[in-house]
């Protein structure tokens, strides 16, 4: 466990141990993150990182607050697949700061398309944070590059058609 004071930097990984725990009323999965490790991000907004449990491949998260000051991570089903994890077990969680430009990562089919189409890239950049990451998602969870390249022009079409209406 870390100990430490509000005002200091977390160091650059976070190594911290938990339990696959569910959402009550819900079906989705999370890992709470102990008070000692919440209190580095306590006073901030939108804390991006990017997590690996039980030495498995990061994912990019965010910090959910659970309105006590602590927070939680949001474990998926591709997540919880992937590793092999169920509602219980305990798990080793390493956290590490997001420095990506927008919370997840961006896939070469939109960032060539952004590239060749100016209005485009200037309504991505112009979406809130949150709306960037759900394209990013949606675009990289396309299982082929031409369901990636379709999936880019559609997003892109619907934001410069958004823009039209304001």
């Amino acid at each position: 466990m870390i100990h430490s004071d509000k005002e200091k930097e977390p160091p650059a990984q976070i190594h911290f141990e938990s339990v696959i725990d569910r959402y009550p009323g819900h079906r989705g999965h999370f890992v709470d993150v102990p008070e000692d490790v919440s209190l580095f991000f306590s006073n901030e907004k939108n804390v991006r990182l990017l997590c690996a449990i039980n030495g498995g491949e990061a994912f990019h998260c965010a910090l959910r607050p659970k309105g006590n000051g602590t927070f939680d991570i949001a474990v998926g089903t591709p997540i919880r697949n992937a590793g092999k994890l169920r509602l219980g077990q305990r798990v080793s969680v390493s956290l590490e700061r997001d420095t990506s430009s927008y919370g997840r990562p961006m896939p070469e089919e939109l960032a060539e398309l952004l590239e060749q189409d100016e209005v485009g890239n200037q309504c991505f950049q112009q979406a809130n944070a949150s709306v960037q990451r759900g394209i990013l998602y949606y675009i990289n969870s396309g299982k082929t590059v031409q369901t990636r390249i379709d999936r880019a022009i559609r997003m892109i079409d619907r934001l410069k058609h958004e823009g039209k209406k304001n």
